[in-house]
C-alpha cells in the first residue's frame, strides 16, 4: 500500500489540489473558509456551553479548539471517504489504478484544511482568549500524524462497504453525530457520569480527544498508556481497514 501511494504520489497531489479548488471556485473568499469555518463554529460553541449551558472552566473556548478542530477533520474525512470511490466511478471502470489513492486523497484534503485552519486559529486563539501554549503543545505534531492514519485505516473500510451497502453512508453520519456528544469534546472526561468514562476508555476517539487537550490545554504529555491504546488503534484500523478494501477490491468496477 505505501509503495502504491509513493508511486502515484503526483496523482494524490493533484486530486487534493482538484478538490481545494472545485471546493472554494467562485468563493469570494477562496480558502479562508477554511480558517473562518472552524472559527465561526468554536464562537457558537463557546456562547452555548459557556454562557447559556454556564460551563464554568478557564480558557474554554481554547479547549473546545483542543478537542473541535480534529473532530472536524475526522468526521468530515470518514463522510467524505463514503463517497470517494462512488464519485470517481468513471475513473475507476476506465483507469488501471491502486483505488487506495482515493480515499487516502479524500483524507489528505481535509488534513489540508485542518492544516490552514490551524495556523490562523491557533494563533488567533492564543491572543483573544489569553491562553499559552508551552513547548509540550509540539507533542500535538505527531498526535495529529497518529489520529491522521487512524482516519485512513477507517476511511478505506467505509469508502469499500459504501460500494457494496449504499446505507452506509446515512449510518456513518448518524454514528457520527452520537460519537460526538459520546466523546469529551464539548466537555471534560471527569464531568461525564462514571459509565461514560469507562466508555471513554474503550474508545479511540476519546482517547484522541483527552491527548489533545492534555499536550495543548493541561501542558502535560498524554500518559504511556493512553499513546499505546492510541497506536494499538491505529495499527489495527490500518491493518483491517486495508485488509477489508483489498477484499473488496476486484468488485469495485462493477459495484460502482
Amino acid at each position: 500500500m505505501i509503495r502504491d501511494l509513493l508511486a502515484y504520489r503526483t496523482f494524490i497531489r493533484n486530486m487534493v489540489i482538484k478538490d481545494l479548488k472545485l471546493r472554494y471556485q467562485a468563493s469570494v473568499l477562496g480558502f479562508l473558509w477554511s480558517m473562518l469555518n472552524p472559527l465561526l463554529m468554536l464562537g457558537l460553541y463557546t456562547v452555548v456551553f459557556s454562557k447559556v449551558m454556564r460551563v464554568q472552566m478557564e480558557n474554554y473556548t481554547f479547549f473546545l479548539f483542543a478537542g473541535l478542530m480534529p473532530w472536524t477533520f475526522f468526521s468530515g474525512s470518514l463522510l467524505a471517504s463514503t463517497t470517494s470511490l462512488l464519485g470517481n466511478a468513471g475513473l475507476i471502470r476506465k483507469v488501471h489504478f491502486p483505488h487506495e489513492t482515493l480515499p487516502f486523497a479524500t483524507v489528505l484534503f481535509n488534513f489540508a484544511q485542518l492544516i490552514l485552519g490551524l495556523i490562523v486559529v491557533v494563533p488567533g486563539l492564543v491572543v483573544i482568549t489569553g491562553a499559552r501554549l508551552t513547548w509540550v503543545a509540539l507533542a500535538a505534531l505527531p498526535l495529529l500524524l497518529l489520529h491522521f492514519a487512524f482516519t485512513i485505516g477507517i476511511a478505506f473500510a467505509l469508502s469499500a462497504l459504501t460500494t457494496v451497502f449504499r446505507d452506509v453512508a446515512h449510518f456513518t453520519e448518524i454514528a457520527l453525530l452520537f460519537l460526538f456528544w459520546g466523546s469529551p469534546i464539548v466537555y471534560t472526561a471527569e464531568m461525564a457520569p462514571r459509565a461514560l468514562q469507562t466508555w471513554f476508555r474503550m474508545t479511540p476517539l476519546a482517547g484522541f480527544a483527552v491527548a489533545y487537550q492534555a499536550v495543548l490545554v493541561q501542558h502535560r504529555l498524554p500518559n504511556t498508556e493512553l499513546v499505546l491504546t492510541l497506536v494499538g488503534w491505529t495499527v489495527a484500523a490500518l491493518l483491517v481497514g486495508h485488509a477489508l478494501f483489498r477484499r473488496l477490491g476486484p468488485s469495485f468496477a462493477e459495484a460502482v
